[in-house]
C-alpha cells in the first residue's frame, strides 16, 4: 500500500542547501566577542573545537601552527646540539663515558635535573638550584669533563625554560666563575660558601641584563629573591647528596680522600699498631709524593693519602719487612729466598684484600699493585740462584701493572727513596740527589715509567723536590756543649 500510494513530496537537495547556508552565513556581520579577565574559555575534558581553537589562538594561549613549528625547532635545535657534542664525548672523553659509575651517576645527574625543570613554571625557573647540578658534576668528574658537561646541560634546558636568554647567559656566565673557585673547595663548608658567592654573582648579572632587556618590574622582584634562596640552596643540597653518589656510584672526590686521608681511620689505626715502622714509612713516603705532585701540578692529595695506604697488606706479616724488625732479627734467614719471595710479593694482593673489606676506592686500591710495579727483588733471587741455576728471573717480579698515573709512579719513587736514602752515611744535597738519579734511572731502564705519562722535565722536578724534602727531613743537629 506505501510503496502503491505514496509518493515523495519534499526532495533534499545537498547543493542548493549548501549555497543556501552559504548565503545565510554570508549576510551575517562580523561578531566582536568581549572576552573579560577570568573568563573561562576552556576548562578541563572540553572538546577544542574550530570556534574554540580560533578563540585561543587569538587570545595568545594556543596555536597550532605555532605549536607544530616550535616542535620542529626543538627537534632541530637538539639535533645540531647532538651534533656538536657528540664527537667531543666520543674523541676526548670516551673512557670518562665507558666508566659505568661516571656514566650512571651523570645519567642520574640529568635526569632529575631536567624532570625538575620540566615541571617547574617558566615564573620560577630562577628557584631550581641549577648549581646544585653544576657541583656534582665539578666534584665527581675530572674539570674539563665537567664543564663540558654543564655546558651540554645549560644548552639542552634552553628550550624547557622557555628560551629565556637571561637564565642562559646568566648560568653560564657563574658556570664559568665557578670553574676556577670550585678548584679551592676542600672542605663541605667551603661549598656551602661558594653557593653564596654565585648566588650574589648571580643576582647582580640578573639585574644588570633585565635592566638593558627590560623585563615586567614584579617578576624582576620575584626571580631576584628565588635566585638568592636557590643559591643557598644549591650548596647544602649538593652536600646533601653528594655522599650518596660517592658510596652508590664508588666515585673518589676531594672530599671522600680527606676523609680517608684522616690519620684516625680505622685501617690506618691498625696499621700504626701492627707495622709501626711501615706506618712512619708510609707518613715519609706520603710527604715526599705530596710535595712532588704539587711540584708537576698531579693531584698532591690524591698523592698524599694513596701514599698512606699504598704498604697496608704489610700489616699480615710485619715481622717479614726491615723497618718492623726491632732488635735486628731477620726471619728470611730461617725460610727459604722462594718462601721469602712468596711473603714479600704478596703484600701488594694483601692490601687489595684488606682494601676492598673497608671499602677503599679502587683508584687507592690500584696504586696497592702499582707502586711496585713489575721489578724484581734482586737479592732473594740472587741467593735462590745459588740453590738453583735454573730458576727464572720472572717469578722473583712483583706481579704488576706498572703505574699508570702520574701520582702512582710518584708513589713508586718515593717508595724506593725513602728507605734508600736512610742507609746514606753522610746526607748532603749532591749525595742524595746522586742517590736519587740512580734509582730513578733504573726505573726508567725497566720500564717501570713508561705508562705513567711523566716528561723527562717533571722527572727532574721530581729529584729536586725531593732532594728538597729529604734534606729538610734528614737535617743535621746542632751538636750542644758536652753531648756526642
Amino acid at each position: 500500500i506505501v510503496e502503491n500510494f505514496l509518493t515523495a513530496n519534499y526532495i533534499y537537495d545537498e547543493t542548493k542547501t549548501k549555497n543556501s547556508i552559504a548565503e545565510k552565513i554570508s549576510q551575517i556581520d562580523d561578531q566582536i566577542l568581549d572576552v573579560k579577565a577570568g573568563t573561562l574559555l576552556v576548562k578541563k575534558g572540553d572538546i577544542i573545537t574550530e570556534s574554540k581553537s580560533k578563540l585561543l589562538e587569538v587570545a595568545g594561549i594556543y596555536s597550532y601552527k605555532k605549536s607544530l613549528g616550535f616542535s620542529i625547532s626543538n627537534l632541530l635545535y637538539t639535533i645540531i646540539l647532538t651534533v656538536i657534542f657528540y664527537p667531543l664525548l666520543v674523541t676526548k672523553f670516551k673512557k670518562n663515558i665507558l666508566n659505568k659509575n661516571i656514566y650512571r651517576s651523570l645519567f642520574l645527574i640529568y635526569t632529575i635535573g631536567f624532570l625538575v625543570f620540566r615541571f617547574t613554571k617558566l615564573d620560577h625557573i630562577y628557584f631550581v638550584p641549577f648549581e646544585t647540578m653544576y657541583f656534582l658534576m665539578g666534584i665527581l668528574f675530572a674539570k674539563d669533563f665537567a664543564i663540558l658537561t654543564t655546558a651540554m646541560a645549560i644548552s639542552y634546558l634552553f628550550p624547557i625554560v622557555g628560551y629565556d636568554p637571561v637564565f642562559v647567559i646568566v648560568t653560564t656566565l657563574v658556570c664559568i666563575m665557578g670553574t676556577y673557585l670550585i678548584e679551592k673547595v676542600t672542605t663541605r663548608q667551603e661549598l656551602i660558601a661558594l653557593g653564596m658567592k654565585l648566588a650574589v654573582t648571580k643576582f647582580f648579572l640578573y639585574l644588570l641584563l633585565t635592566y638593558f632587556i627590560g623585563r615586567e618590574q614584579n617578576l624582576v622582584v620575584l626571580q631576584s629573591g628565588e635566585i638568592v634562596v636557590s643559591g643557598l640552596l644549591s650548596g647544602m643540597l649538593a652536600i646533601a647528596v653528594l655522599p650518596y653518589f660517592e658510596k652508590t656510584f664508588n666515585i673518589l672526590t676531594t672530599f671522600r680522600l680527606l676523609e680517608l686521608g684522616d690519620l684516625s681511620h680505622p685501617l690506618l689505626k691498625l696499621l700504626s699498631m701492627k707495622a709501626p715502622g711501615t706506618f712512619h714509612h708510609s707518613m715519609m713516603v706520603a710527604t715526599l709524593s705530596e710535595a712532588a705532585a704539587e711540584a708537576i701540578g698531579a693531584n698532591a692529595i690524591f698523592a698524599r693519602v694513596a701514599s698512606y695506604y699504598h704498604d697496608i697488606g704489610k700489616m699480615k706479616r710485619p715481622k717479614f719487612y726491615v723497618e718492623n724488625q726491632e732488635g735486628g732479627e731477620n726471619p728470611h734467614s730461617k725460610i727459604s729466598p722462594f718462601l721469602s719471595n712468596l711473603i714479600i710479593t704478596s703484600h701488594t694482593k694483601d692490601g687489595n684484600e684488606l682494601g676492598r673489606e673497608y671499602k677503599i676506592p679502587r683508584e687507592i686500591r690500584d696504586v696497592m699493585f702499582e707502586h711496585q710495579g713489575t721489578t724484581m727483588l734482586a737479592y732473594f733471587y740472587n741467593k735462590a740462584k745459588q740453590l738453583d741455576p735454573t730458576v727464572i728471573e720472572d717469578d722473583f717480579r712483583y706481579s704488576g701493572p706498572t703505574p699508570r698515573s702520574k701520582e702512582s709512579a710518584i708513589i713508586m719513587l718515593a717508595d724506593s727513596v725513602e728507605a734508600a736514602v736512610r742507609s746514606i752515611d753522610e746526607k748532603t744535597p749532591i749525595t742524595i740527589e746522586n742517590m736519587l738519579r740512580k734509582i730513578i734511572n733504573a726505573k726508567i731502564e725497566e720500564n717501570q715509567l713508561s705508562e705513567a705519562a711523566l716528561t723527562f722535565k717533571e722527572i727532574e722536578i721530581i729529584i729536586k723536590t725531593f732532594t728538597k724534602v729529604l734534606m729538610s727531613i734528614h737535617h743535621v743537629r746542632i751538636k750542644y756543649p758536652g753531648q756526642k
